[in-house]
C-alpha cells in the first residue's frame, strides 16, 4: 500500500530542482555562460568610445595649397595661419580653428603670408583634414561627423541605446517562443549586425545598423540571465547578478585592446565580431532549454528530458516520471493579467508606492546618463584615450567589491545616496582642477566613474526588493527602460561642452545629488526585510531614513495569514530582467 501512494505521488518543479540540489556541475555550465554573455555586449556597448574618437582637425583647403603644404614644411604654420584663424578654447589657450577658414584664394607670390588685408571667415568648404595617421581613422572622420554635422555623432548612440531599450523589451519573446531558441538567434543577429555596422557605406546606413546593434546586443544576455534564474537557487541570484557585472567590465576592459591593435574603426567591428563569435560559440550545444518554462507550456516529455541531463551532469539519479504537469495557458495568461506593464503603472499609481517608484525610476535614469555619458565621453582619466577607456572599466570593479558588501552593512538606501553624492561631487569638481595635476585629476574621475557603477548595482537590487511578486519583472523591465533613456540623453549632455566645457559635468553633478536626496527620502529600507509578495506587503514597508541617516530599523517579516491571500505568487520567468548596463 505505502509503495503504491509513493508512486503516485506527484512531483513539481520545485522539488525537482530542490533533489537536484542548490548547485551542481549543471548549474554552474548555465552560470558561465551567463558570465560569457555580457562579455561581448561590452565590445558593442562601449565601442563607441572607439569608433567616434573625433581627433584635431582643420578646415581642408585646396588641392595647391595642400601640395604646398607638404612641399615647405618650413612656411607650414604661416601658410595656415593666412588661411586658417585662430580662437581662443574653453580651457583659455589659443588654438587653430576647426570648423572655419579665411574666405582668400591662392596665390604663388609668397608674399600674401604677410598679407593683413581683412577678409571674411566662412565655413570649411572642402571638407576636413584629421591629424591622425592615414590608418587610424573612426567613424567621425570617415561620416564627417564635425562642425556643422557634429550632432550625427550623438544621434547614432542615441539610435543605438533606443535599440537596446527595444532589445529590452524584445527579450520577453522568450516566454512565448523559449530560452534556447531565442538566444541562439539573438546571438547570430548580434554578430550579423556588428558585419553590418563594417560594412556601412554611408552615414545613414551605419545610423541604421547602429538601432540594429543595440537592439540585439542585450536580448541574449536577457534570454541567458532568465535560463539561469530557472535553474539555480533564490540565494544564489544576487551573486549572480553581481558577477554578471564584473564580466560586463572584463569585456569593458578589452576593449582598448582591440582598438589598440586594430587602430581602424571597421577593423575594431571585425575583430570583436570574430572574438563574439568565438566566444559564444560553445554556447550552441551548451545552452539548454528552461525545463520550468517547458513544464509552464505543457511540453512535459521535453522538460524531464531536461531534467534528467541536469541530474546526469550533477552526477544524480532520479526518477522524474511522476512530474506535476503544470497548466500552462492559464498560468500564463493568470501571470500576463497580473504583471504586465500597464497593469504594473495603475497599480502602482493607485497605491502609496507611487512616490518611491517615482524616485527609484528617476534614480536609474540619471545612473544611467552619467555612466554612459563617462564611459563614451571622459578624457580625464589620462592623456591616452585608450587608457582612458581602460581606466574607466578598471574603476568598476573595486566599486562593485565595495557595494557588494556595503548594501549588506549599511543598508540599500544610504549606499544609493552616499554613491550618487561622490559621483555629483567629483562630476562638479573634475573641470576645475587644473591639467597639470593630472594624477588628482585622474583619482576624481575613477572614483566618480566607480561611484555610478556601484549605483547601478545597488539600485538593481533596491528594485527588485521593494516591487511585489507579480509586478515586479515589469518593474525591472521599466526601471531599465528608464536608465535608456537617460543613455539616449547622455550623449546630447556633452554635447553641451560645445558652448562651455563645464556645462555636462554641472548637469551630472546636478542630477546626482537631487537623485541622492530624493534616494534617502522617498526610497525605503529593505535590508532585514522579506521581499513583498502583495501590494498591500509592499506598502506595509515604510522604513524611510528621510534626513535622519543614522536612524536603525527592527527586522521585519509579513505574517504567514498575509502571505496565504497571495496565492499566484511563484513567477516562471525572471524577476530580476534587465540587469545589464
Amino acid at each position: 500500500m505505502n509503495d503504491k501512494n509513493s508512486s503516485q505521488k506527484i512531483m513539481n518543479i520545485d522539488e525537482a530542482f530542490q533533489k537536484l540540489r542548490k548547485w551542481g556541475r549543471y548549474q554552474t555550465v548555465i552560470y558561465i555562460l551567463v558570465l560569457v554573455a555580457s562579455i561581448p555586449n561590452a565590445f558593442t556597448t562601449i565601442r563607441f568610445a572607439i569608433n567616434h574618437f573625433e581627433p584635431s582637425h582643420r578646415c581642408r583647403l585646396s588641392d595647391e595649397i595642400e601640395n604646398l603644404l607638404k612641399n615647405k614644411s618650413n612656411d607650414s604654420e604661416e601658410i595656415l595661419n593666412y588661411f586658417i584663424p585662430k580662437e581662443v578654447d574653453s580651457y583659455g589657450e589659443i588654438i587653430r580653428n576647426e570648423c572655419h577658414m579665411y574666405n582668400r584664394t591662392y596665390s604663388a607670390e609668397l608674399s600674401f603670408i604677410s598679407s593683413n588685408n581683412s577678409v571674411d571667415i566662412i565655413p570649411c568648404m572642402n571638407g576636413y583634414i584629421f591629424d591622425t595617421p592615414s590608418n587610424h581613422d573612426s567613424a567621425v572622420t570617415e561620416f564627417e561627423m564635425v562642425c556643422n554635422n557634429n550632432w550625427k555623432a550623438p544621434l547614432v548612440i542615441t539610435f543605438f541605446q533606443t535599440g537596446m531599450a527595444s532589445g529590452s523589451v524584445a527579450g520577453m519573446l522568450a516566454d512565448r517562443y523559449g530560452r534556447r531558441p531565442v538566444y541562439l538567434l539573438a546571438t547570430l543577429a548580434q554578430i550579423g549586425s556588428l558585419a553590418f555596422i563594417a560594412a556601412a557605406w554611408n552615414y545613414y546606413v551605419y545610423l541604421a545598423a547602429a538601432y540594429l546593434n543595440g537592439m540585439t546586443g542585450i536580448i541574449n544576455y536577457v534570454v541567458a540571465f532568465v535560463l539561469a534564474t530557472e535553474v539555480i537557487s533564490v540565494k544564489s541570484r544576487n551573486f549572480m547578478a553581481i558577477c554578471s557585472l564584473y564580466s560586463f567590465s572584463i569585456g569593458y576592459a578589452i576593449v582598448p585592446l582591440i582598438g589598440y591593435y586594430t587602430q581602424t574603426w571597421r577593423s575594431y567591428l571585425w575583430a570583436s565580431m570574430v572574438l563574439g563569435a568565438l566566444i559564444y560559440l560553445p554556447g550552441y550545444w551548451l545552452f539548454p532549454e528552461s525545463p520550468r518554462w517547458l513544464l509552464t507550456v505543457g511540453r512535459k516529455n521535453d522538460a524531464i528530458v531536461g531534467l534528467k541531463k541536469m541530474a546526469k551532469m550533477n552526477k544524480m539519479n532520479i526518477d522524474f516520471a511522476s512530474i506535476k504537469k503544470v497548466q500552462g495557458v492559464d498560468f500564463r495568461n493568470t501571470m500576463a493579467s497580473l504583471s504586465g506593464p500597464i497593469e504594473t503603472l495603475r497599480i502602482f499609481f493607485k497605491s502609496t508606492l507611487t512616490s518611491r517608484c517615482l524616485a527609484i525610476f528617476f534614480v536609474w535614469f540619471v545612473a544611467g546618463l552619467v555612466y554612459y555619458a563617462i564611459s563614451y565621453h571622459s578624457k580625464s582619466f589620462s592623456d591616452d584615450r585608450y587608457l582612458n577607456i581602460l581606466y574607466s572599466a578598471l574603476a568598476e570593479i573595486p566599486a562593485l567589491v565595495i557595494a557588494y558588501y556595503a548594501v549588506n552593512i549599511f543598508g540599500r538606501p544610504r549606499c544609493t545616496t552616499f554613491s550618487l553624492l561622490i559621483c555629483g561631487t567629483s562630476s562638479i569638481i573634475l573641470p576645475y582642477l587644473p591639467e597639470d595635476i593630472s594624477l588628482i585629476r585622474t583619482i576624481t574621475s575613477i572614483i566618480g566613474k566607480g561611484a555610478v557603477s556601484a549605483v547601478f548595482y545597488i539600485t538593481y537590487l533596491s528594485t527588485s526588493e521593494i516591487a511585489p511578486t507579480l509586478q515586479r519583472s515589469a518593474a525591472m523591465s521599466m526601471a531599465s527602460f528608464c536608465s535608456r533613456i537617460g543613455a539616449i540623453v547622455a550623449p546630447f549632455v556633452m554635447f553641451m561642452n560645445k558652448i562651455q566645457y563645464s556645462i555636462p559635468n554641472w548637469i551630472m553633478g546636478g542630477l546626482t545629488i537631487l537623485s541622492g536626496i530624493i534616494c534617502i527620502v522617498r526610497i525605503p529600507e529593505t535590508i532585514g526585510v522579506e521581499m513583498p509578495d502583495t501590494i498591500q506587503q509592499a506598502e506595509s514597508n515604510k522604513r524611510y531614513y528621510g534626513f535622519n541617516i543614522f536612524r536603525k530599523f527592527e527586522p521585519n517579516k509579513y505574517t504567514n495569514q498575509s502571505k496565504d491571500n497571495h496565492t499566484e505568487k511563484k513567477l516562471t520567468t525572471c524577476d530580476l530582467i534587465g540587469t545589464s548596463h
